[in-house]
């Protein structure tokens, strides 16, 4: 009881802190007064200690066994190891709700103490905490008038219900904690780029400020997809790691249009072109994160990603009613002053590139928007259609083909425009990709891996020069790009690996039997059973002379749950399911996925090139005088 008592006070404070810090920060805007601005700002600090409070009350609860609170039995039991129990505490609708206002809070809180509020930077620090805190102040409304995570039962069971089966596992503990907070810190960047569309700042500092916090909420959602895929691959057991879900598709939309953003932002800062644009971005990329979750909390969407149908849904439709119409309604009353100050002087220049790029993204966002919605617009005419992973592919394939070409190409054509003596450095990439063709023709590869992979090669052979004439500490922006473009063509080269040349065959095996998938040979010697809560039924193999042991888990529920067996190589994973069968015989699924080692090996140099790069973000650069460097960030081109 009193955890439910503190949880609420926490979030009732919360609210009216939020509040406060709305109206003072707007008032502050409008006079301009730093004092008042300081008050607001420390007022959404304490919102933010507020909702830590209360996040610590609700895995107190959790802990702690707490079964008076709904959400503590509805979401755990007692059985759960400590870390999943801990984990519990974003499994739900009304905790993970309240895990997004952590993050907005403490990414917000942290964003305005990093920004120093100057006197002439007063008005555009104080619309910032405004927006911040009119968004906290929304979801601390949520948290306490319609979703609340300490609801009572009027009776106390023995134990609760406990965790989903397929989420009992330690990908649980990585996945929804960085693709919730991906979502969550999508709002930062959107409320300073708001707070200089309303201060009428559009110099380098906002620039250089939206920047930074869009490239945390790009790494943050980056590495929620990856472990995403990563968990769903170790642990769904289809032998694939990315089935175009509605639940997997809007997290990625935000991410690609980030993606964008912060390649577009060179040409504003370089150029003094796209202005509007940028901006627009910025917005779209917040936008489609609270419709993102608009989806998943709403129940319109079928997933196994999503939470059931609740109250919570026609709230978020109202945000983000509200939200498009705030934003565009200031983005048209800025439009005049956002003009370029020149135009692009020619297509084939590092700006063309870059427009082209944007071109693809958009595209690519809204071919798979269209395919999100599409089932959900036609049941709502009377006819529902399923939109499967062949259109995804029929129409995304292409677009992400264009892109890795793009990627070798851009980086090497000058800002303005391309003079012919300038395009000798096109040799290398042209070169790998002839190489890398010739070297497929010969091995007797044909098909759609004859385009695919000379592209990604050319693209490698673009930042890997670039990477080894660059000190990576003199300058660590550019080599950190290089290395993030490097990482990317080792994802793109694993997708389409693991896409074009997987193998899959379903085996039926007697107790000694063997038999042959590609250049491993199973045999199958027996199975037995472990008692306990699950029941766990195992096979034993031999695989080439390796013991291995896949498992089918029987939860209290009757649901059952594989665990997958995956032997990795360099070049391949050798991915095992155990469907079961009779003490006769047994029934394998055999997967042999060539290069998704490469994937999760990308996703990290990525995410490493990232942080290194954002190291020195802050720091000042020397320049030569009258001359205006390149500013390349650490993310795909």
């Amino acid at each position: 009881m009193i955890y439910a008592i503190a949880g609420t006070a926490c979030l009732l404070t919360g609210l009216v802190l939020a509040c406060f810090a709305t109206v003072i920060a707007g008032w502050s805007a409008g006079r301009r007064d730093a004092v008042l601005a300081r008050i607001a700002r420390r007022a959404f600090y304490a919102t933010a200690l507020a909702v830590v409070g209360a996040a610590a009350a609700l895995e107190a609860a959790l802990l702690s066994h707490q079964f008076a609170i709904a959400y503590v039995t509805e979401h755990s039991d007692r059985s759960l190891p400590t870390a999943l129990l801990a984990s519990t505490f974003y499994s739900g609708q009304e905790g993970s709700l309240l895990y997004w206002t952590l993050t907005l809070t403490a990414i917000g809180s942290l964003a305005l103490a990093a920004v120093p509020a100057t006197r002439s930077g007063v008005q555009l620090h104080s619309y910032a905490t405004a927006i911040l805190a009119a968004l906290a102040a929304f979801l601390l409304a949520v948290l306490v008038f319609v979703a609340t995570p300490f609801a009572l039962l009027e009776i106390v069971p023995a134990d609760g219900l406990g965790l989903n089966p397929i989420l009992r596992d330690g990908g649980m503990l990585i996945h929804p904690p960085f693709l919730l907070a991906g979502f969550a810190s999508f709002a930062v960047p959107f409320a300073f780029a708001m707070a200089a569309l309303l201060a009428g700042r559009y110099d380098a500092g906002w620039i250089a400020q939206t920047r930074r916090l869009a490239l945390v909420a790009w790494g943050l959602q980056t590495t929620g997809l990856t472990l995403g895929m990563w968990w769903a691959y170790h642990v769904l057991g289809w032998g694939g790691y990315w089935g175009w879900d509605p639940v997997e598709n809007v997290a990625l939309l935000p991410w690609l249009v980030t993606t964008a953003y912060v390649h577009s932002i060179q040409v504003q800062e370089r150029r003094g072109q796209l202005r509007a644009w940028n901006f627009g971005l910025v917005i779209a990329a917040f936008l489609l994160s609270v419709f993102g979750t608009f989806l998943v909390r709403s129940g319109a969407l079928v997933s196994v990603h999503t939470f059931a149908v609740s109250d919570i849904g026609p709230w978020f439709f109202g945000l983000l009613a509200a939200v498009v119409a705030f934003s565009l309604s200031v983005l048209a009353l800025r439009s005049g002053s956002l003009r370029p100050d020149r135009p692009i002087q020619s297509a084939i220049s590092r700006e063309g590139a870059f427009v082209l790029q944007n071109f693809l993204l958009a595209a690519l966002v809204t071919a798979i928007l269209w395919g999100t919605l599409l089932p959900l617009l036609s049941g709502m005419l009377g006819s529902a259609r399923v939109v499967g992973t062949g259109y995804y592919e029929r129409v995304a394939g292409p677009l992400l083909l264009a892109l890795i070409v793009l990627l070798a190409a851009g980086p090497l054509l000058p800002w303005r425009r391309a003079v012919p003596r300038r395009l000798r450095v096109v040799a290398w990439p042209v070169g790998g990709a002839v190489l890398t063709l010739a070297a497929l023709l010969v091995a007797g590869v044909r098909g759609p891996g004859l385009i695919a992979f000379p592209a990604i090669a050319a693209a490698a052979a673009t930042s890997l020069p670039r990477l080894a004439r660059r000190h990576p500490f003199r300058n660590r922006r550019h080599f950190s790009a290089y290395l993030a473009h490097l990482g990317i063509t080792l994802v793109a080269a694993g997708i389409a690996g693991s896409h074009l040349w997987q193998q899959h065959r379903t085996l039926v095996l007697a107790p000694g039997q063997s038999a042959a998938v590609a250049s491993y040979r199973l045999t199958y010697t027996g199975a037995g059973q472990r008692d306990g809560s699950p029941v766990e039924t195992y096979a034993d193999l031999t695989v080439n002379g390796e013991t291995l042991e896949p498992v089918r888990a029987l939860y209290p529920g009757g649901q059952a749950v594989s665990r997958v067996v995956i032997r990795s190589t360099p070049v391949e994973d050798l991915y095992i399911v155990y469907d079961g069968g009779s003490p006769e015989q047994a029934t394998f699924d055999v997967y042999i996925n060539p290069l998704v080692p490469w994937i999760w090996s990308g996703a990290a140099i990525l995410l490493a090139a990232l942080m290194f790069g954002n190291l020195g973000a802050a720091a000042p650069r020397r320049e030569p005088a009258g001359r205006r460097a390149p500013v390349p960030v650490a993310v795909p081109q």
